[in-house]
């Protein structure tokens, strides 16, 4: 990158920030968008290019309490808003941003940072690892059959309610932020994307005024939500509908399937169609057939990037004791290459230490970031050649030490 201005925007230039995203992703701010991205960005934070004055690229980051394994409650920077302008494609913009910011971020004893990718091929070489996957899912409404398994029976007294947008925007963000801690990978919800999520029921938009809100309600107290839209499955033909769950949360079993069960029971629609969900997702074994839980879609959510590699060890927590050296290779940020000893307590703490010996694992930082959180295995990357064993069984000792309970996941977009 040449004769280009790279620096954090101020806040006149807010409209230009917007507009570049907006070209870049072939979109537009609404006003009311707009005017959420000038409250809410973190100006110091943002970085952006101008050629000859002209905002080209923009990027930005915030910190956001993420859910390392252990369930161990962690800052990381949340990078999002990346864009370079089509007029300024192929110059090397974004490595200048992502090093840039990288450089910002060490410099602030930050240590992860995760991000959603646009493309799968960007941000490997800036170090990013995919660290959390989703599924969407698909129900034949008219075959599904829910089960009632033993374990449950006669559990739960609570009842559903439908509420209005309002009520919805008081009282889902006290459930998700009861759930986020129980998973690893999860990230807390700016307010900007609860406004994303719920929409405005007034808004002359065709997905905001079939949109519906529901909790599980139990003695008063609310213990998960469901949001969802019903809609034509073909706009040729009106009258098939669908069920579109564009979310659901719930800290109980109970909770659960009552969501489940008043979603495949909801009148004239014939199919269920859900955005991105855990991999695991536990309506699969209580169903009469499972097959009529189908697989739509399969792919990565969160990558990770490890910006401090022994302090980012250093604060999550591990299944088993043991002690590893890892050598890690990243050239974007020297700082981190070398390698590293990982020793676990019986406690499942990690100490982390400069050393010379001779490396059980050989790995990139990228590598590093996918199996940091537990959700991308050790030997499956020493099969690929991703990961070289320098110990026999090394791969296998890492995936005993880093293994967690559920796979990772993500819920929020950002």
């Amino acid at each position: 990158m040449t004769d280009f201005e790279l620096r954090p925007i101020l806040g006149h230039e807010i409209n230009a920030f917007a507009a570049c995203q907006a070209a870049a992703f072939g979109g537009r701010y609404t006003t009311d968008q707009l005017e959420s991205l000038a409250e809410t960005l973190q100006y110091d934070r943002s970085l952006a290019v101008f050629d000859d004055g002209d905002l080209i690229a923009t990027t930005s980051s915030y910190l956001a309490s993420m859910t390392l394994p252990g369930l161990v409650r962690s800052d990381a920077a949340a990078v999002t808003d990346v864009s370079v302008a089509p007029t300024h494609r192929r110059r090397g913009l974004l490595t200048s941003m992502m090093r840039r910011q990288l450089d910002d971020l060490y410099s602030g004893n930050e240590t992860v940072a995760v991000l959603f990718a646009s493309e799968g091929g960007i941000y490997g070489r800036y170090g990013y690892g995919a660290a959390t996957f989703g599924a969407r899912y698909s129900i034949d409404k008219r075959r599904a059959r829910l089960l009632m398994p033993p374990g449950l029976a006669g559990r739960g007294s609570g009842s559903i309610r439908i509420l209005e947008v309002a009520e919805a925007l008081e009282a889902f963000p006290a459930v998700h932020n009861a759930y986020v801690p129980t998973r690893v990978g999860e990230v807390d919800r700016p307010p900007g994307e609860w406004a994303e999520l719920l929409g405005d029921a007034r808004s002359p938009a065709e997905d905001a005024r079939h949109r519906f809100y529901v909790c599980y309600e139990q003695r008063g107290s609310i213990d998960g939500y469901a949001v969802y839209r019903v809609a034509p499955i073909e706009q040729s033909d009106p009258w098939r509908r669908a069920v579109f769950l564009e979310e659901l949360c719930s800290l109980s079993d109970s909770a659960y399937m009552a969501l489940w069960q008043y979603l495949l029971g909801i009148d004239l629609t014939e199919e269920l169609r859900t955005r991105s969900r855990p991999i695991d997702e536990p309506l699969r074994y209580v169903l009469e057939d499972q097959r009529q839980l189908r697989t739509t879609h399969w792919g990565d959510r969160t990558w990770v990037r490890l910006i401090d590699v022994p302090g980012a060890l250093s604060r999550r927590r591990y299944d088993h004791e043991g002690a590893l050296v890892i050598e890690v290779e990243d050239s974007f940020c020297p700082w981190n290459e070398g390698r590293f000893r990982l020793s676990v307590d019986g406690g499942g703490v990690g100490a982390v230490e400069r050393v010379e010996s001779t490396p059980d694992l050989v790995l990139t930082v990228e590598v590093l970031g996918a199996t940091y959180l537990g959700g991308v295995a050790f030997r499956t990357l020493a099969e690929v050649g991703r990961i070289a064993e320098g110990t026999d069984g090394a791969a296998l000792r890492a995936d005993t030490m880093f293994q967690v309970r559920r796979p990772p996941f993500c819920t929020t977009n950002f």
